[in-house]
């Protein structure tokens, strides 16, 4: 028989680590996706710089479209 836990990792849902704070299980009860956070901090920091400056450029580039689109 699967446990509750295995079938929610088999499921794609979020599993709260056993040793996790208030904090963090605060945040997982308020909605914030946590598989995110932990994969972001499992990245070095300058990772987690470089996936930070694709999503600027990108957000420029966004937005310098909108501004050339509205000149027209």
């Amino acid at each position: 028989m699967i446990d509750e836990e295995t079938l929610a990792q088999m499921n794609g849902k979020y599993v709260c680590p056993p040793n996790a704070g208030p904090a963090w299980r605060a945040a997982m009860e308020h909605g914030f996706d946590m598989s995110l956070i932990e994969a972001f901090l499992q990245l070095t920091p300058e990772q987690r710089l470089a996936e930070h400056q694709q999503v600027i450029d990108f957000l420029i580039e966004l937005q310098e479209s909108g501004q050339s689109h509205a000149a027209k």
